[in-house]
């Protein structure tokens, strides 16, 4: 069981990792992601350089190449995750947690994560910070290929993004900068949304490594991945003029909710143990000391004689 819940601690510090195995295992993870996500990285970086560049048009066949790269990232994702959970598995015990909340508790977090990160993006960019614009969609050959990629896009992400680096560097590193590592590779993905996608994916990312961390139920992750965030897909095989319309507003208002359930319930919490403790303190009687009362009497003088109850 984990000894140390703070984000910037050694959850167990009887494990003493080496600081060279480490970083060999941080610059091993990196390497992996560059790979294996090298198309996309280089895609972004273009559309950030080139922000009004006409949309891609992809035909079927780069639709179905896709798909593939989307495969091969789920198998090493899911062959590195129980691969590093068996190798791992001792030490794991000491420095995770003990699996807490439910999947409802686990995706009402992280869609509180991805709104407060779309809220924060939206303020960069309306403030000249940081530019966040949503891309103009690939004009595709397939929609219902299209529509399959997003909404597994879960699969390509999570078990490489979320799950791998807790379990890789858990008690090596404190969670906070598995977070911070985790999340700007993240970011670097959705570059291609200007300076702003990076902040909006880095803190969203960031986030699904603490949701997984205490939850750890990567399922949520892959299923709010891709029927939450890229709900507005289904726009593109829906026959209704105000389809997009309605999955937008269905999207920020999941979204939304979820972050109000999130923060209602413990800003109540935090009000009441206010309260508490106003009402503690009024209500503990306040004893008065006898010798400070009556300075001029020696103190053996004004302490009670049991006896006679007299000073």
């Amino acid at each position: 069981m984990s000894n140390e819940t703070h984000i910037w601690g050694r959850p167990d510090l009887s494990y003493r990792p080496s600081t060279l195995g480490t970083g060999v295992l941080v610059l091993a993870l990196a390497c992996a992601w560059l790979g294996l996500y090298s198309i996309s990285i280089l895609g972004s970086f273009w559309r950030l350089r080139n922000p009004d560049a006409p949309a891609p048009e992809l035909t079927t066949g780069d639709q179905v190449a896709d798909l593939v790269a989307l495969t091969l990232q789920f198998a090493v994702g899911v062959v590195a995750v129980l691969s590093v959970s068996l190798l791992r598995r001792r030490v794991l015990t000491s420095v995770l947690p003990g699996r807490s909340g439910s999947a409802a508790d686990a995706a009402i977090a992280w869609c509180a994560a991805i709104a407060a990160s779309s809220a924060c993006a939206l303020m960069l960019d309306r403030l000249g910070l940081a530019r966040f614009d949503l891309s103009v969609p690939a004009v595709v050959e397939s929609p219902t290929l299209a529509v399959v990629a997003a909404v597994s896009a879960g699969l390509r992400e999570e078990p490489l993004l979320a799950a791998l680096p807790v379990l890789l560097l858990v008690g090596r590193l404190p969670i906070g900068w598995i977070m911070i590592l985790a999340g700007a590779m993240r970011g670097s993905l959705y570059l291609y949304f200007g300076g702003g996608g990076f902040v909006w994916a880095a803190l969203w990312g960031a986030a699904a490594v603490w949701v997984y961390y205490k939850y750890r139920r990567l399922w949520v992750l892959v299923v709010v991945h891709g029927f939450v965030m890229n709900i507005q897909a289904l726009d593109r095989i829906i026959d209704l003029d105000s389809a997009a319309m309605v999955l937008q507003w269905g999207n920020v208002l999941v979204l939304f909710g979820a972050l109000a359930l999130w923060i209602v319930p413990r800003a109540l919490d935090t009000l009441h143990l206010g309260e508490e403790k106003a009402e503690s303190s009024q209500s503990t009687p306040v004893v008065a000391d006898t010798a400070a009362e009556l300075p001029f009497l020696p103190p053996d003088e004004t302490r009670p004689n049991s006896e006679t109850g007299s000073l």
